[in-house]
């Protein structure tokens, strides 16, 4: 009979970290630089070289990570930050393999491996950012260090606590009332995004007519429709948070300073760039529009129902659904900031809703929604709890006063 075969010895973190932050860079830039390898192949008068089409993909990629790009005089910020997906995906996934390789089981390890991978990989994204550089379009070192930073280390230290054996540790060591305001916020963060997107989704179906005419208008061709439609894609987030910040009454600015809210008709027509998602734009909403806040108080609601699944008295209750939404506000906020910037020049320098009034509106709706929503469902739960009985055995034993 054989002895079984022992474990693989664990990995050394300098080893684990370097290999998985150069994983997740390689394949990344690899997915970016598909698209632009085939438009080259199939271009018949495209004069690139190699090395242009190594730069055209850098700098793709680069831009995936929320940096803005500066084509000749003008900066495009507002970005389809959806694609932020693709790099974060990837980061997670080798920060799971970094952990489970390097057998994390200890604090010191986990940070060791999450921080030492997430600064290679943001040295790897600023040295990218500096030479790709192609004539007429660049990013900036600064955003390419910070965004990556972030991107890398939320990502990584994630990614690397899901591959050690020290999750379940971690996360009960964390108060309860703490993962309650995370639990409710993240609630109400989504909550708020899926009916954005459904919206933009259903504004979409009803002006299909109006998609399809700027489709042939543009007459991308094949490999142009799958890069209009991954760009499209992209943008649903932002598309998203501009129908949030619209239904929730503080709208959004189209350029040249017109806002479109739902209770304010746009005084003057912009003209906006031939996109498919711009057909999404809302047109007047009649006496609806003053039923579309509450996507805001419903968000609240599910936060207050979020927070209630415990025995907590009242003023817990209270204090955890005001919490969890400021939490979900300061959320909202940076998906606002985000979903906001400029598209060049003239008429497409400000774009997006207003971050802090959005998040402020916000507020007030959740905090209208969560609060009474977490009081009345302790009050229901105080009424419905059953009253038992003592046993006869209970009542035989109790002390006889007349006696």
């Amino acid at each position: 009979m054989s002895a079984p075969a022992a474990a693989p010895s664990p990995r050394a973190w300098w080893v684990v970290a370097p290999l998985a932050a150069i994983w997740a860079a390689a394949l990344g830039w690899a997915i970016f630089a598909v698209p632009v390898l085939a438009s080259w192949v199939s271009s018949v008068q495209s004069t690139a070289g190699w090395e242009q089409i190594l730069r055209t993909s850098g700098l793709i990629w680069v831009v995936a990570h929320d940096v803005p790009v500066q084509v000749a005089t003008a900066t495009y910020s507002l970005l389809p930050w959806g694609l932020v997906l693709i790099p974060s995906c990837l980061l997670i996934y080798a920060g799971r393999w970094a952990g489970r390789a390097a057998r994390v089981d200890t604090v010191r390890d986990w940070l060791l491996v999450a921080g030492s991978a997430a600064v290679i990989y943001t040295v790897i994204v600023a040295v990218v950012s500096f030479l790709a550089r192609v004539p007429g379009a660049r990013t900036s070192i600064r955003y390419a260090l910070l965004a990556a930073l972030l991107i890398s280390v939320l990502s990584l230290t994630w990614g690397v606590l899901r591959g050690s054996s020290m999750r379940s540790v971690i996360l009960t060591a964390i108060p309860s009332d703490v993962r309650e305001l995370i639990r409710g916020a993240a609630i109400g963060i989504l909550t708020l995004l899926a009916m954005g997107a459904a919206l933009v989704t259903l504004s979409l179906i009803v002006h299909f007519n109006e998609v399809i005419r700027i489709q042939q208008f543009l007459d991308p061709g094949p490999l142009g429709g799958i890069a209009l439609l991954v760009l499209s894609i992209g943008y649903l987030p932002v598309a998203a948070m501009w129908a949030v910040s619209y239904c929730i009454g503080a709208g959004f600015t189209v350029g040249g300073g017109v806002s479109l809210t739902p209770f304010i008709a746009a005084s003057t027509p912009v003209d906006l760039p031939p996109f498919p998602m711009l057909a999404a734009l809302p047109q007047d909403v009649g006496p609806v529009a003053w039923a579309l806040p509450a996507i805001g108080v419903l968000a609240g609601a599910l936060i207050g129902l979020a927070v209630s699944h415990g025995g907590f008295r009242p003023a817990r209750r209270a204090s955890l659904a005001a919490g969890a939404s400021l939490l979900a506000a300061i959320g909202v906020y940076l998906l606002f900031f985000i979903s906001s910037g400029s598209l060049g020049t003239l008429n497409l320098v400000q774009l997006g809703p207003k971050p802090a009034l959005g998040a402020a509106i916000a507020l007030v709706l959740m905090l209208f929604g969560s609060i009474p929503t977490a009081l009345l469902i302790g009050l229901r739960s105080k009424t419905t709890l059953p009253t038992t009985a003592p046993a006869e055995s209970e009542i035989d034993e109790l002390p006889n006063i007349a006696e």
